[in-house]
């Protein structure tokens, strides 16, 4: 006999299978329990992102010595250097109760630019400066000489000092070398003779009392007697005032626009951030023999020209930089360091 066929066993749909116990019990819970596993899981995520918060927090603060403090075109100052590099300003200034933290940043990146750009550009003035040259500086800074037999001793005390690598340290040395010689160089391309005026002046600390005193002036008042009583210039005062002859790229060119177009007996008042001067001209000489005092205030003038020429020029990005955009972290981070008691 032919065997039965087992008829087919009908899969049942899924929506008509028997729900489990778990399923039963979630599915049977009202709107209440949803909002309270709702509000949990808000929670849950809440906390995670403040724990995500203060991990990164902490992240950023220990990669914080090795951020970029201040960048020069492609080289970059890490934060850890410009620290160092402060703590040892502030050190050579007399202390954190002499110096004052914006002025230390604003000088120390000065410094770390001016340094770069007499390393970057030095060899455009035929200015180099040798291994011989910077040990040589580098013991003078520590009162030895190069050839001490503490030399080495001595030196390694003053990396542990200040926190510099050797390489840093040595860095820094060399801009001070090339600077110094850039300077040297353009001392002697001082000429012989230029435009000269000589001026006498009276230093006040405030405008409206330099005003007051050119009206004495005008009344009749003798003006060196009044510079002799009121200037606080001590260089001058007991001249009667009297600067002497001055050669045209002593001072600042913005003082030069106002001092050299006068005319001989002429008298004006120039504001200054501490306060006012009176010039009066005594006399004019397009070609006035450079007198030897003068000579080096020509060069340092010439070299800030140089340096100021060459930083136009480069793409700097400065952190540090308290007088225009800076980085409020990294600024409390390196004050810290150099300011701490």
């Amino acid at each position: 006999m032919p065997k039965k066929r087992r008829r087919a066993k009908i899969p049942t749909p899924a929506w008509e299978r028997p729900r489990g116990t778990i399923g039963r019990r979630l599915l049977g819970r009202g709107f209440q329990f949803y909002g309270a596993v709702l509000v949990g899981l808000l929670i849950v995520g809440g906390l995670g992102f403040v724990v995500y918060g203060f991990g990164a927090q902490e992240l950023e603060k220990r990669g914080r010595p090795g951020s970029t403090a201040i960048q020069v075109e492609d080289t970059r100052y890490r934060l850890d250097y410009f620290s160092h590099r402060l703590t040892m300003y502030v050190d050579q200034s007399g202390g954190p109760g002499v110096v004052q933290p914006e002025d230390a940043l604003t000088a120390v990146s000065a410094v770390l630019i001016r340094e770069d750009i007499a390393r970057r550009f030095a060899g455009e003035l035929e200015v180099t400066a040798t291994d011989d040259e910077i040990r040589e500086e580098i013991a003078s800074r520590l009162g030895i000489t190069t050839d001490d037999e503490s030399f080495d001793v001595v030196y390694q005390q003053e990396l542990a000092r200040s926190g510099l690598s050797e390489a840093d340290y040595r860095q820094m040395v060399e801009a001070a070398v090339l600077t110094n010689k850039a300077q040297e160089k353009f001392l002697a391309e001082v000429p012989k003779s230029a435009e000269s005026v000589h001026y006498r002046q009276i230093v006040v600390s405030e405008q409206a009392a330099a005003e007051d005193i050119r009206k004495q002036i005008e009344d009749g008042a003798d003006f060196a007697k009044l510079a002799a009583k009121n200037s606080l210039d001590t260089a001058t005062k007991d001249k009667g005032g009297d600067v002497g002859w001055v050669p045209r790229g002593v001072l600042d060119a913005s003082t030069e626009e106002l001092i050299f177009p006068l005319k001989v007996g002429e008298i004006t008042l120039i504001p200054s951030t501490a306060g006012a001067l009176l010039i009066e001209m005594l006399k004019k000489d397009d070609d006035h023999p450079v007198e030897e005092d003068k000579k080096e205030p020509l060069a340092v003038r010439a070299l800030a020209n140089w340096l100021e020429e060459k930083r136009q020029s480069l793409s700097i990005v400065n952190n540090m930089d308290v007088s225009g955009n800076f980085d409020q972290g990294k600024v409390e981070w390196a004050i810290d360091r150099a300011f701490q008691s």
